[in-house]
């Protein structure tokens, strides 16, 4: 696993976060830095106990505590593969 100090990235997801440009990267540790990771606009449950966030034009998948008790990204995906 690897991450940041907010967050932990899975290793699945490794790859995904890696290609992530900067400042896409930089939006993701605000948005787990900030309230904004709870409101319903931004963030929904999933049935299973995790959680999709909205991260621009990209969906992540993310549950609440990995083994360090920080939030574990599970999966980065693009918008428009969340619609195919």
């Amino acid at each position: 696993m690897t991450g940041t100090s907010r967050f932990t990235v899975s290793y699945p997801a490794a790859a995904q976060f890696a290609s992530l440009p900067s400042a896409e990267k930089s939006a993701l540790e605000r948005l787990f830095a900030s309230d904004e990771i709870d409101r319903p606009t931004t963030t929904k449950p999933t049935g299973d106990g995790r959680f999709v966030s909205r991260l621009g034009g990209k969906r992540v998948l993310w549950r609440r505590e990995s083994r360090d008790g920080r939030p574990e990204i599970l999966s980065i995906v693009d918008h428009s593969f969340v619609q195919a």
